[in-house]
C-alpha cells in the first residue's frame, strides 16, 4: 500500500459500504469514520444522515468545503454542518421504534422503514475484539484488578440493539487486540446479539489495518474474508490471537480508485490526517 495509507484504505472501504439515504452513527473519536462518511456524501451518498455527539447533529457536507477533518463527534464545531440539532434523549424518542420489537418482525410493514431504526450503520472501535465480534472499550484485566482503563461503554449497548449493520474496527492488528475472549464486553458480538434477538443481529465485519473478517453463518465465529492489498493470509494468522478460520475464498480488497483517493485527499482530508 505504498500509494496510500491503511487509514485511507479503511476509510474507502467504509465509504463503499454507505448507501444514499443511510442514517449513520459512530463513537466519539474516529477520524477514519468521519472521513468515510464525508467521502460517501461527496461521491455517491449525498442524502445520508450523520448522527453525532452528546447532542445529536444531522450533518450535511455534500456542498460544503471541509477545512480540516474533525477529530471527535462531540465537538460543537460540527454544528456548522448541521441540518438540525437536538438533545441526546430525543434520539431515542425520534429514532427508536415506539412499538419496540414489533416494528422489526419479519412480515411487519415497518420492517424496512428507515425511520424506525436508530441507525442503518454504526462504526465502533475498541481496545480488544474477539472471535465472536465482542469489543472491549472498558479496560484490561479483571473487575477486581484492572491494569488499564479505557473510555468505557459510553452508551454503546443502547445503540447496538437498534442498528441494522455494525462495523467493528481496530487501528492495530496484533495478538493483544484480536483475542480469543475479550476481558470486558462494551459492545456485544454476533453470538450474543443473535441469542438475545437484537434487531440488527450483531456486527457485520471486524476491520483491521490488515484485513476484513466476516462471520460464519452457522457458528457465528469470525472468519477471514478479505485481505488488504499486499497482506497475506499467513500474515493475518501470525498476528491474530485466536484461531483464524477462512472463508472458502479469501478475496483481496480493491485498492482505492484514483477518483476515491482524489476526493478523500482534496475534499475531505486536506491536511493529511489519514496519511500519517
Amino acid at each position: 500500500m505504498s500509494d496510500y495509507s491503511w487509514k485511507e484504505m479503511m476509510a474507502v472501504v467504509f465509504s463503499r459500504e454507505i448507501k444514499d439515504t443511510d442514517k449513520i452513527t459512530s463513537g466519539a473519536h474516529t477520524e477514519i469514520f468521519f472521513a468515510a462518511t464525508m467521502l460517501a456524501q461527496k461521491t455517491h451518498a449525498p442524502n445520508l444522515k450523520l448522527q453525532l455527539g452528546g447532542s445529536v447533529t444531522l450533518c450535511q457536507v455534500t456542498d460544503i468545503e471541509v477545512s480540516e477533518l474533525p477529530k471527535t463527534s462531540t465537538g460543537y464545531d460540527l454544528i456548522r454542518y448541521a441540518e438540525s440539532v437536538h438533545d441526546h434523549p430525543d434520539t431515542f424518542l425520534f429514532y427508536g421504534a415506539p412499538g419496540g420489537k414489533d416494528y422489526y418482525k419479519d412480515g411487519s410493514e415497518f420492517r424496512d422503514v428507515n425511520h424506525f431504526w436508530f441507525a442503518d450503520k454504526f462504526f465502533v472501535g475498541g481496545i480488544q475484539a474477539d472471535k465472536w465480534g465482542n469489543t472491549n472499550m472498558i479496560g484490561l484485566g479483571t473487575k477486581d484488578k484492572m491494569t488499564f482503563r479505557g473510555p468505557g461503554t459510553i452508551g454503546i449497548n443502547d445503540i447496538a440493539i437498534g442498528v441494522r449493520d455494525t462495523y467493528v474496527f481496530l487501528t492495530a492488528h496484533d495478538k493483544r487486540r484480536l483475542v480469543d475472549k475479550v476481558d470486558f464486553i462494551s459492545h456485544p458480538g454476533k453470538k450474543i446479539c443473535r441469542e438475545n434477538e437484537f434487531y440488527g443481529g450483531g456486527p457485520k465485519w471486524i476491520v483491521t489495518p490488515k484485513c476484513i473478517f466476516d462471520f460464519d453463518p452457522d457458528t457465528l465465529e469470525a472468519r477471514l474474508a478479505m485481505t488488504f492489498p499486499g497482506v497475506t493470509v499467513e500474515d493475518v494468522k501470525a498476528n491474530t490471537g485466536f484461531e483464524v478460520k477462512t472463508a472458502k475464498k479469501v478475496e483481496t480488497v480493491q485498492p482505492p480508485t484514483k477518483d476515491e483517493l482524489g476526493a478523500l485527499r482534496n475534499e475531505v482530508d486536506k491536511t493529511g490526517v489519514l496519511r500519517h
